[in-house]
């Protein structure tokens, strides 16, 4: 015996319509009371619509990327009558062996009786904390008397370097709580009391020698059927061939870290992904030899509802390039160090070389010629991590990747041996290599081995930005637009040129401190006139 019955959508509280942005059972799918059927995502938050019972997915009434509202039906289930069928079969087994009928109620009665419970209280203990030995709670999350489920946070602590959740180990109520805001807690501390519950469900009682074999054995039969319906199963859920189960800030993490969640392992309850296991996927993919970063996933939204499209596929190019640029953003931990760089002289030099030799050298040119020798002073800068991450090579050699502008896209071939060639020279390889760029004419080789690289926007506009590092690299140099900055110096007013330069770099090889200093030295070498005079057409 069935029922189809229909779920409507809830109270959506000050919104009239909201979007469905996920649907996460299929038509012949089994669910359970609380199992994620949809999420909806408002402007402020997603929030998931449960199945309210157990049963079977026989109709889905909506799709990804309807428009929804309270009390709309989304989804129909057919619910089995399990009671009505168990009281068939007991009523069936009783009057088989003509014995005495008992009702389903005394069945359950009499488990409920010899069904004993321990209430047991239990002393979670803080976790390893890792390398620190206290940190400080920012945050209790629960309140004496109040019920908890396995994995619930209990805590909040902070660390120098990042925030971590302290869940609970088990289900109960809060009896106690052993810790407050602004205390230093250790590894192995005690910082909450939990009772729980034991349950015991022991075998049914033997028959009294007045009863048949044949009683006793539909009896416990029965006794059987009534505990599983009582108790759900406590086994992980495999989602092998069903929907991913994790909650919608746990969602939200994985589309903005482009994760496939059915490629993680959920470790909460009934195999629920949480967001630690987000961040554990994260540390093995980047720990992994084999770095290809993550499937970047994009909504499939129909545009055309608000207005006329067209659609233009990207060439393999674009492709390439978005591939490897979204891995970089996701594998390497990217900061960026910006700062003005006083060119005013340098813009002299150049003027005066160019009318002496009766030639135009790019600025670009002085530019690479600097960064060369602010790479010798700073060797961290010209390096590349190994493919197990715990080591690096530093490269005795400088060779000068320059992002060019084509209509394909951004290439970036390089300069090599950039500091055994003279300014001129530079300038001449830098157009050059630009012309066959522009036309797709560059050699294998010139795409290769590079060891910084230089994406220059000067001629465009803008001030400051983040260049993403070109891997196995460590770090990149972006140019913006010159812009005049006047200076006052005593009665005088001094106009100058100012570079804004910003540098990106590794943070797993690079400290920030480390990058200062090298911007600092940059702009120094910039300053240094004679210097690149001399670099301008020596041998």
């Amino acid at each position: 015996m069935s029922d189809i019955s229909q779920i409507n959508i809830p109270d959506l509280g000050d919104v009239d319509e909201v979007e469905v942005i996920e649907v996460c059972v299929e038509v012949g799918q089994k669910v359970e009371s609380e199992d994620s059927i949809m999420i909806l995502e408002t402007d402020k938050a997603a929030m998931e619509i449960p199945a309210s019972a157990d049963g079977v997915v026989k109709n889905i009434l909506i799709k990804v990327g309807d428009m929804v509202k309270e009390g709309m039906p989304f989804v129909e289930i057919e619910i089995e009558s399990q009671v009505e069928e168990l009281k068939k079969e007991d009523d069936t087994q009783i009057t088989s062996n003509n014995e005495d009928k008992k009702s389903i109620d005394t069945i359950e009665k009499e488990i409920s009786k010899e069904t004993s419970k321990e209430i047991t209280i239990i002393k979670p203990a803080i976790p390893d904390l890792g390398d620190v030995d206290e940190v400080e709670v920012i945050e209790v999350c629960v309140e004496v008397g109040q019920k908890v489920e396995s994995e619930d946070s209990i805590m909040i602590l902070e660390t120098d370097k990042a925030a971590m959740e302290i869940p609970a180990s088990a289900d109960g109520v809060v009896k106690n709580i052993l810790i407050k805001v602004g205390d230093m807690v250790k590894e192995g501390m005690p910082f909450v009391e939990l009772e729980t519950i034991i349950n015991q469900v022991p075998q049914v009682n033997k028959q009294t020698k007045n009863e048949d074999n044949d009683l006793a054995q539909s009896e416990k039969i029965t006794s059987q059927e009534n505990i599983e319906l009582k108790k759900k199963p406590t086994q992980p859920v495999n989602f092998k061939n069903t929907s991913v189960h994790s909650g919608p800030a746990t969602r939200k993490l994985a589309r903005e870290f482009g994760i496939d969640l059915s490629q993680v392992k959920g470790s909460g309850p009934k195999g629920r992904i949480i967001k630690e296991d987000l961040h554990a996927f994260v540390s093995s993919k980047l720990n992994s030899k084999d770095q290809e970063g993550f499937q970047h996933s994009q909504p499939d939204i129909d545009y055309s509802k608000w207005g006329d499209i067209s659609i233009e596929k990207l060439s393999k190019f674009q492709k390439t390039a978005s591939k490897n640029l979204h891995t970089s953003w996701i594998n390497i931990p990217h900061v960026t160090q910006h700062n003005d760089s006083d060119i005013t002289d340098l813009l002299e030099l150049r003027s005066d070389l160019n009318k002496k030799h009766k030639t135009k050298v790019s600025p670009l040119a002085f530019i690479i010629k600097a960064t060369v020798e602010t790479l010798k002073l700073f060797p961290m800068m010209n390096t590349s991590l190994t493919s197990d991450l715990e080591s690096f090579v530093i490269k005795e050699y400088f060779n000068i990747g320059i992002a060019v502008d084509t209509p394909e896209g951004l290439i970036v071939p390089n300069i090599k041996d950039a500091e055994k060639k003279s300014i001129l020279e530079i300038s001449d390889e830098v157009m050059s290599l630009a012309k066959l760029a522009k036309e797709r004419k560059l050699k294998v080789d010139q795409l290769k081995g590079a060891t910084f690289t230089i994406s220059s926007l000067s001629g465009i506009g803008g001030k400051y930005f983040t260049p993403i590092i070109n891997p196995p690299e460590v770090a990149i140099l972006g140019l913006s637009k010159t812009f005049d900055h006047l200076l006052l110096d005593g009665e005088k007013v001094l106009n100058k040129k100012y570079l804004p330069v910003s540098l990106s770099y590794d943070h797993r090889v690079i400290n920030g401190a480390y990058a200062a200093k090298y911007v600092t030295e940059f702009s120094n070498q910039l300053k240094q006139i004679n210097f690149l005079k001399e670099s301008f057409n020596e041998s």
